[in-house]
């Protein structure tokens, strides 16, 4: 094995390969991942998890921002994280160079995801305004080539997700304390459909399109599961998949056959297809995994852990085909987001 440790203030860093790789990561892809409690943006080395840099998001020194989370454009040129606390905001940056292009100070008492449509023309931001006492709360539509907010309807209380269909035409918004999914038409960002899903208390949080956009995957973070939803005018349950305890996000991988989720409260990833025929739960090396991320390869998932009061966040490459995990690397603190980079 082959160990690599930096030591720093807020900076610590642990990486371990674990095995020689024989399914490895494309060359050359890298990984942005946020640390929520140092308000910093790190990046890694997909192939290895070598931490090669970390950009310093922090607009007020002495108190916690929050980098949330983080998305790249579809061509790869740019890249938006956003800060969930003190002035919520989406920073814009170049991904070559890894400079900062843009700020935009959003309309919200919070901002938790960032979706990118699938021309990357649009960013998609909830307010998960958890202390808002169930009051309903917004989803921002940001126009990313010069930052401006092209709508902030009220949707729902506390929503956490908001995803683009494959052909860009609806955004599925997940209300976690209304337990609802709220559809958006993209075509002047109304809302046009509202589902009941699961059952009081359920907190759907985060989602997922199929493919062919007929379908939705979205967790149900009391629940242990996540549901399949037919889209269609009267939308319906389909099925549900059964995961580890306060499942998080969840990632299907590119062809779509393969779906991973991390589940947060039992410190697990559960590997599976879209109807449950194939099933498996590993543990995670680090506690309360949270952000899920496939690059080009669809046999390597990268999935970050937020760490505790006692341990730092991190984030682990595994192989979903044979559950192994191919590498760790410990870093940040209150780690969530995660994207790959080209």
């Amino acid at each position: 094995m082959i160990y690599h440790l930096v030591r720093g203030a807020l900076r610590a860093v642990v990486t371990v390969v674990i095995a020689t790789i024989a399914c490895t990561p494309v060359p050359g892809e890298r990984l942005l991942i946020t640390s929520g409690f140092t308000d910093q943006i790190f990046v890694l080395d997909a192939n290895t998890g070598r931490v090669t840099d970390s950009l310093s998001l922090d607009r007020r020194p002495g108190e916690r921002d929050g980098p949330h989370s983080v998305a790249v454009s579809p061509d790869g040129s740019h890249f938006y994280a956003t800060l969930s606390h003190g002035e919520p905001s989406l920073w814009k940056y170049e991904s070559k160079g890894l400079r900062l292009v843009g700020r935009l100070t959003l309309p919200t008492n919070g901002a938790s995801r960032i979706r990118l449509s699938p021309d990357g023309l649009v960013a998609a931001i909830p307010d998960y305004w958890l202390s808002g006492g169930g009051m309903v709360s917004r989803v921002t539509f940001v126009g990313t080539e010069d930052l401006n907010v092209i709508a902030s309807p009220e949707l729902c209380a506390a929503p956490h997700d908001a995803v683009f269909s494959p052909s860009g035409d609806r955004v599925a918004v997940t209300c976690s304390l209304s337990d609802e999914l709220v559809m958006v038409d993209t075509d002047g960002f109304r809302e046009t459909t509202r589902f009941k899903v699961g059952e009081n208390g359920d907190r759907p949080l985060n989602a997922a399109w199929t493919l062919d956009g007929r379908h939705l995957l979205v967790t149900l973070t009391t629940r242990s599961k996540f549901v399949e939803l037919e889209v269609a005018a009267a939308m319906r349950q389909t099925s549900q998949v059964m995961t580890g305890d306060q499942p998080a996000q969840l990632a299907i991988a590119p062809g779509g056959s393969t779906v991973v989720v991390a589940n947060r409260g039992s410190g697990s990833v559960t590997i599976t297809t879209t109807d449950g025929t194939r099933r498996t739960e590993i543990d995670v090396p680090g506690a309360h995994p949270h952000g899920v991320a496939f690059g080009r390869d669809p046999s390597v998932a990268y999935v970050t852990y937020e760490g505790d009061t006692r341990t730092l966040g991190g984030v682990v490459a595994i192989d979903v085909e044979t559950g192994e995990i191919l590498w760790q690397t410990e870093v940040g603190s209150f780690t969530l987001g995660v994207a790959v980079l080209p």
